[in-house]
């Protein structure tokens, strides 16, 4: 098993990692047709982020309360919002990692309160653990009895989107020193089949006026 606290930048051994592979609803009417986005999520990296350093030059023991915020961000590709909410999808995606699962819920931000103690004559660094994602999906069509592939229009290539994504979580660590921050170490990732998705296409100019106007407020190429 990797010792995660040797670096502060680890990424999944071989390139990124496909943790998670869906089928995201973006609008449904009943009886008529629907629009679906096949979502692919990798996790690119994690990162270990300074956020305290605290130097005890006394004999004594110092205890302090610190507070760490969690975030979620679409840092882009923000548009995808608009067909489906990135953040509560995230709350369904767990990742693992050296063995360790980790679920991201909720995805809001919330404060954290922390006691810490400083040993005599010691240091202590606290670190937050930053995910960040990226998610490339395409789109399938529920219409006339059967799914479709979208493609571009007046093309053959699948439509497609992408966005990325940067959670810092509620993980933390406190270290007596600084992390190596000159190399990039790698981590053993869980990844998952990707999700299978119909054999057949239709052009975006031939799919329902609503899934065409949807497709252009995300701004789907």
């Amino acid at each position: 098993m990797t010792d995660l606290y040797q670096c502060a930048v680890y990424k999944p051994t071989g390139s990124d990692a496909l943790v998670n592979s869906r089928r995201q609803e973006i609008y449904f009417i009943y009886w008529n047709h629907a629009l679906y986005a096949a979502v692919d999520t990798y996790l690119v990296d994690t990162t270990w982020v300074s956020r305290l350093t605290w130097k005890n030059d006394t004999d004594a023991m110092q205890t302090f309360t610190h507070t760490y915020t969690t975030d979620f961000r679409v840092t882009k590709g923000d548009e995808v919002n608009k067909g489906y909410s990135v953040a509560q999808a995230f709350e369904r995606i767990s990742v693992t990692i050296e063995g360790q699962t980790k679920a991201f819920k909720p995805t809001g931000n919330s404060t954290i309160a922390m006691t810490l103690n400083v040993l005599p004559r010691s240091c202590l660094v606290f670190y937050q653990k930053r995910y960040r994602f990226k998610e490339s999906m395409s789109f399938i069509l529920d219409a006339w009895n059967r799914d479709w592939n979208v493609s571009v229009s007046e093309g053959c290539d699948l439509a497609r989107k992408h966005c990325e994504v940067e959670i810092m979580s509620d993980d933390f660590a406190t270290l007596t020193a600084e992390l190596d921050g000159t190399r990039t170490g790698t981590m053993d990732v869980k990844t998952v089949h990707r999700t299978q998705g119909p054999n057949i296409t239709k052009r975006r100019e031939e799919c329902p006026e609503q899934c065409r106007k949807q497709l252009g407020e995300i701004r789907v190429k």
